[in-house]
């Protein structure tokens, strides 16, 4: 479990709470949950988009902006919107989103990785 949400510095936990109703212990749950997502599902989402966009990395991407606002990492939402604007118009995220979104990724990881083993 998080021990203290203040350490976190890629989430605006003000924002997670909030779409936690204020439950600070499901909230952290989701944090746990968006470590996992993080981890798994979108680990590769940066690398597989280089290769080229479908429907289904879209899809991820699309996942990837809500869950991010939801839990309040702003960043990674940030920059998930402007990949997903991309692909809705028809073109391929350049070489710099898609190094935004796996920095952004990582440093989210790592943020809640310390909190997380506690």
């Amino acid at each position: 479990m998080i021990p203290t949400l203040d350490t976190l510095q890629e989430f605006d936990t003000h924002t997670g709470l909030a779409y936690a109703d204020g439950d600070e212990e499901l909230y952290r749950e989701v944090l746990a949950m968006f470590h996992e997502q993080l981890t798994d599902t979108f680990s590769h989402l940066p690398e597989k988009l280089r290769e080229g966009s479908d429907a289904t990395l879209a899809r991820q991407v699309h996942t990837l902006k809500g869950s991010a606002g939801s839990v309040g990492a702003t960043r990674i939402e940030a920059v998930a919107r402007e990949i997903d604007q991309c692909l809705k118009a028809g073109m391929s995220p350049d070489d710099e989103l898609m190094q935004a979104l796996q920095v952004s990724i990582q440093a989210a990881k790592d943020d809640l990785l310390p909190a997380l083993e506690h």
